[in-house]
């Protein structure tokens, strides 16, 4: 790698157009994140909560905002306090509150998509308004595995269950609920949506072999658990073309000690995102609650940096958790944009990445939420020189509880986490010095987006 003639600032504070023609202010995007801060029966848009919330974000000067996770069915959560896009989140009073959280997202000029989801099999009993003997769905009926104890699969069966394996009904639903997700952000004045496919949500689910077992048209081959991914893609570019931005969350895999999705296939299905010709960027992330090998699981309680790395042109930094994935992609020539979201600490570290060609778009979670002004304050100030441009240890506090309670859904559990770090807390006051949350992967603030 050639020493770049430019700044590491001026590299990250780069202007990029995404292939749908949408123009980002810089190369920095916050992270989708789950905020909790929804409330039955609808889980509208809390726009009391979010006033505050994504107005600092809007203030920080990212070259992208990524809403926090949104469900697509009130009957499946992934936690309780989702916002939720409804069947009737076009009608009054509930489209109101989704065009005003497009209009404080967007304030200052910095456009705004939203993150839909469905968490399938990972969706919790008492996470949304289905009955109690409902169970979550996944493309086949293969239950959450977190331990092998008594206690692991009581939590197990009490909290997730055995899930159902999908109907061809099910599957038509799911779809018809991602784009009326999309629709609802086109008419909401957001400037498109990212479908999450990572994290062992339900589109994952689909993805991965370990938990696609099915023999129809939706499983089987690699190609036919790709079939609901481009399903959806087509189905949505045909109700919101260019210039509404359309991305996908992916894993680069998923980390199953047996039968997952191997990098092998998850690069063939970036492949065919990035030369499909419907998709603006692609964001790779890795791992789901299944697994614990992943840097993302392990990276909380380590201490960071306490200087940020030079720029060299025989060393490279690879501050990322995926750097090796991302640059598999790079290496397929595609025109669209990849964002590679965790591990990244300092201004160095991610104009590596972009002088590199590693990733074009930088992926900030945790630190969004510790520090929501980074951009503007830190990564992007010309006053602050590289050496002391770089994101603060992020030391959660209790992360030794989550890794002893089971299933971090039981309801004591929730209020503990509610109690002693919320990211519910931001919608009151982000930057108030408190250690706030961390998804399960470690990239988010409470919960992924991922």
């Amino acid at each position: 790698m050639e020493t770049p003639k430019m700044s590491a600032r001026d590299l990250i504070a780069q202007p990029l157009t995404l292939p749908c023609g949408l123009v980002l202010p810089n190369r920095l995007v916050k992270c989708p994140m789950q905020e909790t801060l929804a409330v039955e029966p609808f889980y509208d848009p809390p726009i009391d909560k979010f006033e505050n919330l994504y107005t600092q974000w809007a203030d920080a000067e990212y070259g992208l905002i990524i809403t926090g996770q949104v469900q697509i069915d009130t009957r499946y959560l992934s936690i309780k306090g989702d916002v939720v896009c409804h069947e009737h989140a076009l009608e009054e009073p509930h489209f109101g509150k989704w065009k005003r959280w497009a209009q404080i997202a967007q304030a200052k000029g910095t456009p705004c998509i939203v993150q839909l989801a469905h968490p399938g099999r990972m969706s919790p009993a008492g996470a949304g308004n289905r009955p109690s003997d409902m169970m979550p769905i996944c493309p086949s009926s293969v239950p959450v595995k977190l331990g092998d104890t008594w206690l692991d699969k009581m939590a197990l069966q009490a909290v997730l269950g055995i899930p159902r394996a999908c109907t061809l009904q099910d599957i038509d639903d799911v779809v018809a609920g991602w784009v009326h997700g999309a629709r609802v952000a086109k008419e909401a004045g957001f400037a498109g949506c990212q479908l999450h496919g990572a994290h062992g949500f339900l589109l994952s689910q689909f993805l991965s072999p370990y938990t696609n077992q099915r023999t129809d048209d939706y499983g089987g081959s690699l190609e036919k658990r790709m079939t609901l991914l481009k399903r959806l893609i087509r189905e949505i570019r045909e109700v919101c073309p260019p210039p509404y931005c359309l991305s996908v969350k992916l894993n680069s895999a998923d980390y199953m000690e047996n039968g997952g999705l191997s990098q092998e296939e998850g690069l063939e299905q970036v492949r065919w995102l990035v030369e499909c010709g419907m998709v603006d960027f692609v964001e790779i992330s890795g791992g789901n609650a299944e697994q614990t090998s992943s840097k993302l699981h392990n990276s909380f309680g380590a201490k960071t940096i306490d200087k940020a790395p030079q720029m060299s042109e025989s060393t490279r930094i690879r501050e990322a958790y995926f750097t090796d994935f991302a640059e598999k992609v790079q290496a397929l020539h595609s025109r669209v944009p990849i964002q590679l979201s965790g591990g990244f600490r300092s201004r160095t570290g991610m104009a590596d990445a972009l002088a590199s060609q590693t990733c074009q778009l930088l992926g900030l979670g945790r630190t969004a939420v510790l520090d929501p002004s980074i951009p503007r304050s830190l990564l992007l100030n010309p006053a602050i020189p590289d050496d002391a441009a770089f994101a603060p240890s992020h030391l959660v506090r209790g992360q030794w509880l989550a890794n002893w309670i089971p299933v971090k859904a039981g309801e004591w559990a929730e209020e503990f986490a509610r109690r002693e770090y919320p990211l519910g807390a931001v919608g009151g006051g982000v930057g108030d010095g408190e250690g706030r949350g961390g998804d399960e992967f470690g990239e988010g603030a409470a919960g992924d987006e991922g």
